[in-house]
């Protein structure tokens, strides 16, 4: 177990703030639908929009700007997400989880959570394994192709934050208990484990989990080599809070890409942690801001992709930090 004292964390947050970033107006922009948008998550490279509204899901298709097939009836939906491959998606109430087919809306399987509640959910990059985070400390692994369904407590308290590698087979894990676990989804085993001062909020995994990034509550901003098994860089700002909806590594995992509640989309440089491109979202409907749920990056436009409450995507062009 890597224990990270408080002094080491001080330490690791000391720095000037990077003064100097990147920042440019959205390149286009476009609405799905009306109405304040409870979840929502966009394909690996943005072409795809899941949006979950009140009483209804929409796959919306960003290139053509219209929907894939007639939005499913369900409601009160406050998770969802797109495998990378965008062959399916899945959502949930927090206490079930179904999945979907992307291409006919096809209900592919469907899993109630029993007595648990659902707090946080992944998926593979083929959508062939979902990942189940619990508020009693429990994690579930389903495979959807044969339906088997395994249970691991890893965590003593909440688990509030999951991911997954793109193979499905490593997962990571972050917890009210202060502690972030690397392990094997086929066996449970723990691989890694790093406590911090409070409890962890949100995780990112890069796609062969050699990389990972880690927020708690208060001042924990870390990524950690998974290789080598060390700290390396923290984010660097001073905000006493930072809150991330949704993170995942871009650019060949040189960057990590964050959407934040406070209209911001960030783009920070996992070498050092510095901020090297900010980008603000459009606030409509009389809202004081908007909260970016989802982002993306589109490798072959070199565009920056988010979606926000509501339900307003936007380009963002990075050609000039590449």
């Amino acid at each position: 177990m890597k224990k990270i004292s408080a002094m080491a964390l001080s330490l690791l947050l000391t720095g000037c703030l990077f003064d100097s970033h990147f920042e440019t107006p959205a390149s286009a922009q476009k609405k799905h639908g009306s109405g304040l948008v409870q979840s929502s998550d966009l394909s690996r490279n943005g072409a795809l929009s899941v949006i979950a509204r009140q009483d209804n899901v929409c796959l919306w298709s960003n290139i053509s700007d219209k929907k894939v097939f007639p939005c499913i009836a369900e409601g009160n939906i406050e998770l969802t997400g797109i495998a990378d491959n965008a062959s399916v998606f899945y959502i949930s109430n927090r206490l079930s989880v179904s999945l979907f087919s992307a291409t006919s809306g096809k209900l592919l399987g469907a899993w109630t959570s029993g007595e648990n509640i659902i707090r946080d959910i992944a998926i593979s990059s083929d959508g062939e394994t979902l990942l189940l985070g619990y508020r009693s400390g429990i994690t579930e692994v389903i495979n959807v192709r044969s339906n088997r369904r395994s249970q691991h407590t890893l965590h003593d308290l909440d688990v509030n934050t999951v991911a997954l590698s793109a193979d499905g087979r490593t997962a990571m894990t972050g917890s009210s208990d202060k502690f972030v676990k690397l392990w094997d989804v086929q066996t449970g085993k723990e691989l890694q484990s790093y406590k911090f001062s409070t409890r962890v909020n949100h995780v990112s995994l890069n796609a062969d989990a050699t990389m990972a990034f880690v927020l708690d509550s208060v001042n924990a901003r870390q990524f950690i080599d998974l290789k080598s098994q060390e700290l390396s860089s923290s984010l660097s700002t001073f905000s006493n809070f930072i809150e991330f909806n949704q993170s995942a590594f871009i650019n060949n995992d040189q960057w990590l890409l964050t959407a934040s509640p406070n209209q911001k989309v960030q783009i920070w440089r996992v070498a050092d942690g510095d901020l090297i491109a900010k980008f603000m979202a459009n606030k409509i409907d009389g809202r004081d801001r908007a909260s970016v749920l989802s982002i993306a990056m589109d490798e072959s436009r070199q565009m920056v992709i988010s979606e926000t409450n509501d339900g307003v995507v936007e380009t963002w062009p990075i050609k000039p930090l590449l």
